[in-house]
């Protein structure tokens, strides 16, 4: 049990990926390139000061292997879960963003979807069902999840209210960036620390 008594759960972003540098829609085989591996060792420092009890990562491989480097530095053991992946890119993953044909993709905001993909809204019912499932958790405890850019955003403003179409179109989450939110004793969440922010 943590000293304040609140429920802490750290969010992370896996490290820089291949297809983040080659600009690529992601697909679940991505990995992480050497460079996010160090962006992850780096973490590890900062991630030691907590006393987590559990480790839930997406099980798409550039977050297991973020999990994998974060999981040997701490002793600690993970979970993996497809609740917590990444929005899909269906038929358009793996490919690169500029050769995209995007007038296959239609819709509002909330639902249009690459084919085979998943919409915003998609994304939105998986994190409204994980975050159930951190509620669950006690007070007192530390949470660690590693996740992704566009599923991590989603959950922030599902959690505080904010507006989910600015966030994915303005705002930010950096690879191997962190959130940082807490619940006290009457329920209430706030924020800690936020790595996200807003694009240059």
């Amino acid at each position: 049990m943590n000293r304040d008594n609140k429920l802490r759960v750290v969010f992370v972003r896996h490290g820089e990926s291949k297809y983040n540098i080659e600009k690529r829609l992601q697909g679940p085989q991505d990995t992480l390139t050497e460079e996010g591996k160090k962006q992850i060792e780096k973490l590890c420092k900062e991630l030691a000061k907590y006393n987590f009890t559990e480790m839930i990562t997406s099980n798409e491989k550039r977050a297991v292997e973020s999990a994998e480097i974060i999981s040997n530095f701490l002793n600690l053991e993970f979970q993996s879960t497809a609740l917590i992946c990444e929005k899909g890119s269906g038929d358009f993953s793996d490919k690169l963003v500029k050769d995209v044909n995007w007038n296959l993709v239609s819709g509002t905001f909330l639902d249009k979807k690459i084919p085979n993909g998943d919409s915003v809204r998609d994304v939105m019912i998986r994190a409204i069902e994980f975050f159930r499932d951190l509620n669950r958790f006690p007070q007192g405890k530390e949470i660690l999840v590693i996740s992704h850019g566009t599923f991590l955003r989603i959950l922030f403003c599902l959690i505080f209210n904010k507006n989910i179409e600015e966030y994915l179109l303005d705002y930010e989450f950096p690879n191997a960036g962190i959130l940082i939110i807490s619940r006290n004793e009457k329920g209430r969440w706030e924020v800690e620390n936020s790595d996200i922010r807003r694009k240059r």
